[in-house]
C-alpha cells in the first residue's frame, strides 16, 4: 500500500483491517497530545473503515522471515517488537505492487532508452528491453539479466542512474 497523499511515501504492509472500526478510533500519541486519525484526516469522513499498516522497512528489519508468516502472526509480531503502527482512512491508501516504489527510478531509465530507439516494456518492477534481437531485463534492485554485448554497458547505465 501507498498513502496517496504522501509525495514520496514508503511503502506499507496492512496490518489490520477492523471490520468494527474507523479512523474515529484510532488514538495515538503525538507531541501536542493525544489525537485521533480523524483529526488528522480531516477532508475524509470520520467513519470511514481503519486500516492499520506499518511500513515494509521497519518490518523487514525487526522481522527476519517476515513475509513468510500469516497475517495474524505478522499482526503479533509486530507489536511484540514494538514496531510502529499507524492508521489510515481506506480511501488514502492506494493497492501497489511490492517493491514498485523502490521501482521509481526506472521510470526515467524507460524513457531514455526509448529515446534512443531500444524496444522497452516497462512494469513496474522491471524493464524489459531488446535491441538487435538481444534480451535484457533491468530489475528494480539494478540487476540486468540478459547476455549479449550491450550487458556491461547496461551495467554501467544502471550505476550511473541508481
Amino acid at each position: 500500500m501507498a498513502d496517496t497523499e504522501d509525495d514520496d511515501p514508503d511503502e506499507a504492509i496492512i496490518l489490520n483491517l477492523p471490520a468494527d472500526k474507523i479512523i474515529a478510533d484510532w488514538e495515538h500519541e503525538t507531541d501536542a497530545g493525544t489525537t485521533t486519525a480523524a483529526a488528522e484526516n480531516p477532508d475524509y469522513p470520520a467513519d470511514e473503515q481503519l486500516i492499520i499498516v506499518a511500513f515494509r522497512d521497519a518490518i523487514a528489519t525487526a522481522l527476519d522471515n517476515w513475509q513468510g508468516l500469516d497475517s495474524d502472526t505478522l499482526f503479533e509480531q509486530v507489536a511484540e517488537h514494538d514496531i510502529n503502527q499507524y492508521g489510515f482512512p481506506e480511501d488514502r491508501l492506494e493497492q501497489i505492487e511490492p517493491g514498485e516504489l523502490d521501482a521509481e527510478w526506472l521510470d526515467s531509465l524507460a524513457e531514455r532508452f526509448i529515446d534512443a530507439g531500444w524496444d522497452v516494456t516497462h512494469r513496474a518492477t522491471e524493464l524489459r528491453l531488446t535491441q538487435y534481437d538481444e534480451e535484457y531485463r533491468i530489475t528494480a534492485d539494478g540487476t540486468v539479466v540478459g547476455e549479449g554485448e550491450y550487458r556491461e554497458p547496461l551495467e554501467n547505465i544502471v550505476a550511473i542512474e541508481r
